[in-house]
């Protein structure tokens, strides 16, 4: 399943200017707080700023708000968007929340 994140909010300014994109949802994540943040592959990467610039391959989003989740079909959905900042994480069964970055808060469809 695809999801296409068209805005985002409290963001650093050059991911406002690489809005909207496009990333492969690849699998769930349970993390210590709640069992349902998803890794996903950026169809293309995305630069980040931070103490020079990195290259971000991988996200981490959840549903936002209590009672919505990401399922096989949602649009316009609040979602909370992580930053994959250590490659690790792709192959752990858990989310690591050292090996990510909350970055910003979003809105996106299913494409």
């Amino acid at each position: 399943m695809k999801l296409r994140v068209f805005d985002v909010d409290y963001a650093p300014n050059e991911l406002i200017k690489q809005t909207p994109f496009d990333a492969k949802l690849l699998r769930m994540l349970p993390g210590d707080d709640r069992p349902d943040y998803w890794l996903a592959e950026l169809e293309a990467p995305i630069k980040w700023v931070n103490a020079g610039i990195r290259i971000i391959s991988h996200i981490v989003v959840s549903a936002r708000l209590e009672g919505t989740e990401i399922g096989s079909d949602f649009n316009k959905l609040p979602i909370g968007l992580a930053f994959v900042t250590d490659q690790a994480q792709l192959n752990e069964a858990k989310l690591d929340f050292n090996k990510c970055k909350y970055i910003a808060i979003g809105t996106a469809s299913t494409v």
